[in-house]
């Protein structure tokens, strides 16, 4: 008997699902890149947000090339490693840096939208991002859910925003003031905002799940999230100048750098500018109503940006550039070590640097950083079909972006640092993996339990997927399919049931994998080194030649445990499925969903259910 494998990641991801997570990030950061412009920039900041959204739309335009060149998801990663694999680690690390800094400035901005201090900000963002943690832990099945409602109800909210705006913006025109200043100080200003390109790289990721053809489907979900952006961006770019009690003499930025202090009302100008204005344009409840939705979604946010920090450390693992640590999954099918990290990496950099503009600082090496390196690998690969004017745009593109990264490291000290700090941790990771036998043995009380990070799993030494002597599968028979992962005393009834209905035994077991983004084909996971594999189907094949019945084993690797149930008893035409009752909790089951009830509600009707109490 064959042991059936299946690890490819079904083609789900409608363009209308990508658009609504492209908006989580791209829509979000108008909430603190335009009030950062302001800061920066003072009366003439409209120039610089309609620069910042032109360089949006060339980048949209450029990735929707990314997406359709490379399908199976992994972003600058795959596109990188295609081209040089050294350039590719530089790459995910670039971008694992700006997820970081997305969850941070998120949270942080999301508790000044609740009308959190300056100085108390900071320290209930890395709450936040340790409860977002600790519910990821377990992998929610509603997230993406939450994440469409909040960014349809942040529509709603800004569309009519904008429509009570539109009396002021001829008053806005009249307050901007041209670009009198220096270029470098010009240039510089528009550095500052540049982070508002965040987000453009989960587009890419989730190419690897995206419904067929993908270059259609990412142009579906780009274009309109862009339309949406740049129009809402210079309209309430242009409205924030029409404020009453905005006297801009000279940019804040310039005060602050002087050693002046910011009022209140200056620091809300910065950090929440579409809160003063639902305010100063709005009701007071409304005001309220925006900036919870608006605090929803930057926390919505956090959320997705830890799991494109999960997604890039397993991704790299999985092709040996990270410790096999970060491949191991919790009961919960999360890669748990990758997700400590990704928090643990955030709430650190809070405790340094918990303003809105000092995160901004460090914001814009990364993801500049991580695009660039995408173009650049994306131009140089010549194995893809890229049109010969498609390539060159790219070229010119890749050579600003440059030339705003080379920008960023001159006049931002701080930037520099992290973006060390991260590719030094992350290579320091790598030589672990090539030192720690060597150093094991000379200091065993420390690496014996830390070495084993850095080791793949221990593969069991029997041969415990013997499956000879089993019965083959009979088509001609009955099929029960019975889905488990460590009850012994569900096997065994569902052998009895075969026997006594003269049929097949299926016997499932789906390693849930809950990774938001990554491959389309998941690699490294083999039933013969999981453990918990090896016993049920070690326990489940002795049950079939004790009972004499056809035996059919599966191993599957897949987000929905119930999706795969209902899939395999469609696909072999299953007369019972039989599941056993969890004996988790409430909570567990709000935050995972009810594998049962998913399965009694999608089974074919021809399909019994069987409940093993």
């Amino acid at each position: 008997m064959e042991l059936q494998i299946h690890q490819e990641r079904p083609r789900e991801l409608r363009w209308f699902h990508a658009s609504s997570m492209l908006f989580g990030d791209w829509g979000t950061s108008r909430l603190y890149v335009l009030g950062l412009a302001l800061f920066y920039s003072g009366s003439a900041s409209l120039y610089h947000v309609v620069a910042m959204c032109l360089l949006m739309t060339a980048v949209a335009w450029a990735y929707t090339i990314v997406c359709r060149c490379f399908q199976d998801g992994g972003g600058v990663y795959s596109a990188a490693r295609q081209v040089n694999r050294r350039v590719a680690v530089i790459g995910a690390m670039l971008l694992f840096a700006s997820y970081v800094i997305t969850a941070a400035i998120s949270a942080v901005a999301a508790f000044r939208y609740l009308n959190f201090s300056v100085d108390q900000a900071p320290m209930a963002a890395i709450v936040a991002i340790l409860l977002i943690g600790g519910i990821n832990f377990v992998g929610p099945k509603s997230a993406g859910r939450f994440a469409t409602i909040i960014a349809g109800a942040t529509l709603i909210v800004t569309v009519i925003l904008a429509g009570l705006c539109l009396p002021y913006l001829q008053n806005g025109m009249t307050q901007v003031q041209p670009l009198s200043r220096p270029f470098t100080e010009t240039w510089t200003s528009f550095v500052h905002i540049i982070l508002a390109l965040s987000g453009v790289e989960a587009i890419a990721n989730m190419t690897g799940v995206m419904v067929q053809p993908v270059g259609k489907t990412s142009k579906k979900a780009i274009w309109p999230v862009l339309g949406e952006v740049v129009l809402f961006n210079v309209l309430f770019a242009i409205a924030m100048l029409a404020l009453p009690n905005l006297a801009l003499s000279e940019p804040l930025a310039q005060k602050v750098a002087e050693g002046g202090a910011l009022t209140e009302a200056e620091a809300a100008y910065r950090d929440t500018i579409l809160n003063v204005m639902a305010l100063e344009y709005t009701t007071p409840w409304f005001a309220k109503i925006a900036s919870f939705v608006f605090a929803m979604l930057l926390l919505s946010a956090v959320n997705t940006a830890i799991a494109g920090m999960i997604s890039v450390q397993f991704v790299m693992a999985q092709d040996n550039e990270m410790p096999p640590a970060f491949l191991r999954l919790n009961a919960f099918g999360v890669p748990w070590i990758a997700l400590a990290s990704a928090c643990g990496v955030c709430c650190v950099v809070l405790l340094f640097a918990g303003e809105v503009d000092k995160l901004g600082h460090l914001y814009a090496i990364g993801v500049v950083g991580a695009i660039a390196v995408n173009l650049v690998s994306t131009y140089f690969n010549k194995e893809i079909d890229v049109h010969r004017v498609e390539r060159w745009g790219l070229a010119v593109l890749a050579v600003f972006l440059i030339i705003v990264e080379i920008t960023i490291i001159v006049t931002q000290w701080a930037a520099d640092v992290f973006v060390i700090v991260v590719l030094g941790g992350g290579y320091l990771l790598r030589l672990g993996m090539a030192k720690a036998p060597a150093v094991k043995k000379h200091i065993p009380k420390i690496s014996e339990s830390v070495g084993k990070l850095f080791e793949p799993p221990e593969i069991p030494t029997t041969a415990p997927l013997d499956f000879a002597n089993t019965k083959s599968f009979d088509p001609i028979l009955g099929k029960i399919l019975v889905a488990t992962r460590h009850n012994p005393d569900l096997l065994r009834f569902a052998a009895e049931e075969a026997r006594a209905r003269n049929s097949n035994l299926i016997v499932l077991l789906v390693r849930d994998l809950n990774l938001t983004y990554g491959p389309h084909k998941t690699k490294g996971f083999k039933p013969e080194d999981d453990p918990e594999a090896v016993r049920v189907f070690a326990l489940a094949a002795e049950l079939a030649r004790e009972h004499k019945v056809p035996f059919m084993p599966i191993y599957c690797v897949a987000e929905s445990i119930g999706e795969m149930i209902t899939d395999f008893a469609a696909t072999y035409g299953a007369d019972y499925v039989i599941l056993g009752v969890t004996k988790r909790g409430a909570v567990f089951r709000a935050l995972r969903g009810d594998v049962i009830n998913e399965v009694a509600t999608h089974l074919p009707p021809e399909t019994k259910l069987l409940i093993h109490a």
